[in-house]
C-alpha cells in the first residue's frame, strides 16, 4: 500500500473524496444498491436539493458520484495510483449540505495495466451504480453516464493542458467501445464527444442529454443543456 502524500490527498478532496473515517456518514455505496438503501439516498437527495421524484434524485446523485469516478481516473493519470476497495468501503457523508465520499487508505495500489485498471474502475464503481439507479429511478443510462462525463472531460482537459504523460492515453481507452463491453455496446463517452478533440469539446461544451437539474426548485436550464435555446 503506497503512502499518500499531502498533495495527493488534496487532489482527492478536490473531487469530494476524503481518506479516512468521517462524521455524518449516512450510507455506503453498496447500501445504495438496494431498495431500502436507495430509498434512504433519495430521501437525502430530495431533502438537500428539493428534487421532486426518484428520477430527478437519481440524476442529482449521479452528478455527485461522477466526482468519485473522475477522482479515480485523475489519480490513475496523474499519480499512477488508484483506489481498489469494495463498494461497501465507500462511505457517503454530508458536509455543508453536500454529499461527499470517504474511503479507507488501505485499498490504494499502484497501477498495474492501464487498460485493465480503467475497466476495473468502470466495472467496479460505474456500471453497478448506473445500472441500478437507471432501473430504480426510471432514468436513461445515457443521462447518468453524461453526468459523469462532464467531470471526466473537464478533468482530462486540465491534464492535457498540463501535458500530462498518461491523460490522452487513458482517455483513448475510455473512448474505445471494447472498454465498455459487455455492460454497454459502445462507449457513451465517445458518443458525447461527437468526434471532437477533448479540448475543443470542453471549450464548446454542450450536453447530449438533459441532466434534469431544470426540475429542481428555482433552477433554470443549464447554459449547456440541449433543451436551451
Amino acid at each position: 500500500m503506497p503512502d499518500l502524500q499531502p498533495d495527493q490527498l488534496d487532489a482527492l478532496k478536490r473531487f469530494s473524496v476524503h481518506v479516512g473515517e468521517q462524521s455524518n456518514v449516512f450510507s455506503s455505496v453498496a447500501d445504495v444498491l438496494s431498495e431500502s438503501g436507495s430509498d434512504k439516498l433519495f430521501e437525502k437527495v430530495k431533502s438537500l436539493s428539493g428534487a421532486s421524484d426518484d428520477t430527478v434524485a437519481s440524476s442529482v446523485y449521479m452528478r455527485r458520484h461522477g466526482f468519485f469516478i473522475a477522482a479515480q481516473l485523475h489519480f490513475l493519470s496523474e499519480y499512477d495510483l488508484l483506489w481498489a476497495g469494495d463498494l461497501e468501503d465507500i462511505s457517503l457523508f454530508i458536509e455543508n449540505e453536500t454529499i461527499l465520499f470517504s474511503v479507507p487508505a488501505a485499498s490504494f495500489r499502484s497501477a498495474q495495466n492501464r487498460e485493465q485498471d480503467i475497466r476495473f474502475i468502470l466495472e467496479s464503481y460505474g456500471h453497478p451504480v448506473v445500472d441500478y439507479l437507471s432501473k430504480r429511478g426510471k432514468i436513461a443510462k445515457l443521462i447518468l453516464w453524461e453526468n459523469v462525463w462532464g467531470y471526466v472531460l473537464w478533468m482530462y482537459s486540465m491534464l492535457l493542458q498540463e501535458n500530462s504523460l498518461f491523460a490522452q492515453q487513458d482517455l483513448d481507452v475510455l473512448l474505445e467501445d471494447e472498454t465498455w463491453k459487455p455492460a454497454m455496446r459502445r462507449s457513451p463517452f465517445k458518443q458525447y464527444l461527437k468526434n471532437q478533440l477533448a479540448l475543443d469539446a470542453m471549450a464548446n461544451f454542450k450536453r447530449v442529454t438533459c441532466c434534469l437539474y431544470k426540475e429542481l426548485p428555482n433552477t433554470d436550464k443549464c447554459p449547456y443543456c440541449p433543451l436551451a435555446k
